[in-house]
């Protein structure tokens, strides 16, 4: 026979082995595109630069996105421009630790990049942006950017994440939304995350 006290050990080694493995919804796709969304639709440099950034794939800590070069995207030799690849790292590292359930993902502290080769208009460039570490007030991010092959940029980007935390339409580890929203794509990121 088995003890009352037994089956409650049984049950809490159940739920606290679950709560260690990512849940699906928290790793969605949907969730990181509607960060991404949000970004556009605030309406500033994000939306005008990075507008054609398209999401390929997202799971807990990664992120692949893809945005062709235009002509609006290069220097004034005809390469693509540092500071779009530093937008590319700074939205990329967001993005990533918008992957481990925050809709609002913090505010920077540093963001560094290296420039390895160039990309010229019409070539596809390829973001794999990873969450090294999240933690209660600092994330930390790092982003490769690849045209085919070659490595084009390399970056890190570190946020203080301690009031982004409490945001409302963070993902619970459970996968679940804390507040209902509709459409999240055109709630504003209240300056709230920042630090006081």
């Amino acid at each position: 026979m088995i003890s009352i006290s037994e089956v409650g050990l049984f049950l809490f080694s159940l739920y606290y082995l679950s709560s260690m493995i990512a849940s699906p919804v928290l790793r969605s796709k949907a969730f990181v595109e509607k960060v991404l969304q949000n970004f556009k639709a605030q309406g500033g440099y994000d939306a005008h630069v990075l507008s054609k950034l398209c999401l390929v794939d997202s799971d807990a800590s990664r992120v692949v996105a893809e945005l062709t070069v235009e002509k609006y995207h290069l220097n004034r030799l005809g390469t693509v421009h540092g500071g779009l690849l530093a937008t590319v790292v700074d939205i990329g590292g967001s993005l990533a630790i918008a992957s481990r359930g925050l809709f609002a993902t913090g505010v920077s502290t540093d963001i560094n990049i290296s420039y390895l080769s160039s990309a010229t208009q019409g070539d596809v460039l390829t973001m794999v942006a990873k969450c090294d570490r999240l933690g209660k007030t600092l994330a930390f991010t790092s982003v490769d950017i690849k045209c085919k092959d070659t490595l084009v940029a390399i970056g890190r980007h570190n946020k203080w994440v301690a009031k982004a935390h409490s945001h409302p339409l963070n993902r619970t580890e459970q996968g679940e939304a804390v507040e209902a929203v509709e459409d999240a794509s055109t709630v504003p990121i209240k300056q709230s995350n920042q630090k006081s």
